[in-house]
């Protein structure tokens, strides 16, 4: 009986070396990636600030990229992850009030935006720059003048802090923790006019974070929560269900879309051409595709 319990107890603490040893080989290698510095040269890119510029700016921000979600509905910050063992992700106040960006520049906002990294030239943490990288100059323009046009919010966020758990996840590929990873940074292909058509659809598809959560084909592989919305699950779907779900948040059968899987109640804020650019884009996707074509 004893030659078995010191057997299991030399086996446990054999356990707890190796759990204890791969916990640290996570955490050093995700701390090395979490500093990393990007150096990347200053856009061109200026804020647009004329009136219907700063409007357009704020369609942008509340119907396409959805900017509220993260970081509250005056966009002063909102936190919205607290958990020890995943961490704490919070989205930082994007106002000129204390705790915000005020000494941002217009360099600074494109490299935060298009290529997920900070005024400390280390990445963003879960900053969806992977969508937005492919905004045009135009719209990044607008976008930024109208962030620099938002009343001043005096609300200090804290700082990221990244979990064990979502350090694995990130390794693991499972993970967007780093979006400056995700990004091609020297390939913008030029994106296409307005209209309804396939390929603006597919840039607000982009921009608009729905391959983000539902794949590069929207194909539903990327996130348990988000299924497929090509035809190979929508196959019967009109063009008038779709208008409903994102304006009224109903399913054909009359079911209800929860809006915290699903944030219809911006996406509804689109143009009727938006909106019909992106069912378009939509139909035109191969059912069960694993990546965009």
């Amino acid at each position: 009986m004893l030659r078995w319990l010191r057997w299991i107890g030399r086996a446990v603490t054999v356990l707890l070396l190796l759990v204890g040893a791969a916990i640290a080989l996570v955490y050093t290698v995700t701390t090395l990636h979490i500093r990393q510095r990007y150096e990347f040269p200053d856009s061109p890119v200026r804020a647009a600030t004329d009136s219907a510029a700063v409007a357009r700016g704020r369609h942008l921000a509340e119907a396409i990229s959805k900017c509220q979600e993260c970081h509250g509905a005056d966009l002063g910050g909102e936190l919205w992850v607290d958990e020890p063992a995943f961490g704490r992700l919070a989205g930082v106040n994007l106002t000129s009030g204390r705790g915000g960006l005020r000494d941002y520049s217009d360099a600074d906002f494109e490299r935060a935006i298009r290529h997920g990294v900070g005024r400390d030239r280390q990445p963003l943490i879960f900053m969806p720059s992977e969508a937005f990288s492919a905004m045009s100059d135009e719209d990044l323009a607008v976008l930024i003048g109208y962030l620099r046009s938002l009343p001043p919010v005096d609300r200090e966020m804290p700082g990221p802090k990244v979990g064990p758990v979502a350090r694995a996840l990130y390794l693991a590929g499972n993970f967007p923790l780093l979006p400056v990873k995700l990004i091609d940074h020297d390939s913008r292909p030029p994106a296409p006019p307005a209209g309804a058509t396939v390929a603006y659809g597919q840039y607000l598809a982009t921009i608009g974070g729905c391959r983000s959560c539902h794949g590069l084909a929207l194909a539903g592989d990327a996130n348990p929560d988000a299924p497929d919305i090509t035809v190979g699950r929508l196959g019967g779907w009109t063009e008038e269900d779709l208008f409903r779900s994102l304006r009224r948040g109903m399913r054909p059968d009359g079911s209800v879309i929860d809006p915290e899987k699903m944030p219809w109640v911006a996406s509804g804020r689109m143009t009727d051409e938006e909106i019909r650019a992106v069912w378009l884009y939509m139909r035109s996707v191969p059912p069960g595709a694993k990546k965009d074509g």
